[in-house]
């Protein structure tokens, strides 16, 4: 008979945290380093989409496990409607959305609230052309960001045999700033309460 033993077993410390794996892009860059070594490029990282009629908290909870902080939303055909984030959600835009003309307080509440109703539309996107990349470098996309107002910047191609344009990646000010050590002020010029209402309605 073979000697095998069972190991002995201890309650876990109450200080338990998950082991993460390093970021690539955690890594520190400079300025000059081509633009192109930070992009997520959805040829090699899955673009993560979410259906248009979530509900604001769940699809929240949906980023936290993704370790992302920006979805594109899409409808049951998989057509792109917008991109919503994880600052769309916890800002000020679900409360905006309970004052407007298309939501009474009295009727909905929060948890009424969907990724449609503070969602981004495309339309209202600035997106920056694939074919620019080679030539820039991260503070060129750092100086693209300022005054932008967001914190992602979608990067688009023409793919020429497919016809129209696919996402080919995404830059985060996040990452930036995290690789560059620096801060990235990306707030819009101030609007007026009605300014923003109008664009949620």
């Amino acid at each position: 008979m073979d000697n095998y033993s069972p190991l002995s077993l201890s309650k876990p410390n109450s200080d338990l945290h998950l082991i993460r794996i390093p970021d690539q892009n955690t890594r520190r860059l400079s300025p000059d380093t081509p633009a192109i070594e930070l992009l997520t490029d959805f040829n090699r990282t899955p673009a993560i989409s979410v259906l248009a009629t979530t509900q604001i908290d769940k699809a929240l909870n949906q980023m936290i496990y993704s370790s992302v902080r920006l979805f594109f939303v899409v409808d049951r055909d998989f057509n792109i409607l917008g991109s919503i984030t994880s600052y769309d959600i916890q800002g000020e835009k679900p409360m905006l959305f309970l004052q407007s003309r298309d939501c009474n307080l009295d009727s909905c509440s929060r948890e009424d609230v969907t990724v449609q109703d503070i969602m981004t539309p495309v339309n209202h996107w600035l997106v920056l052309d694939y074919r620019l990349l080679p030539y820039a470098s991260l503070g060129d996309i750092v100086e693209t960001f300022k005054g932008l107002g967001q914190r992602h910047l979608v990067v688009v191609e023409n793919p020429g045999h497919q016809g129209g344009q696919i996402i080919r990646g995404l830059f985060s000010a996040t990452v930036l700033e995290r690789t560059l050590g620096i801060q990235i002020d990306t707030s819009e010029p101030a609007k007026s309460f009605a300014e923003i209402q109008h664009a949620l309605v």
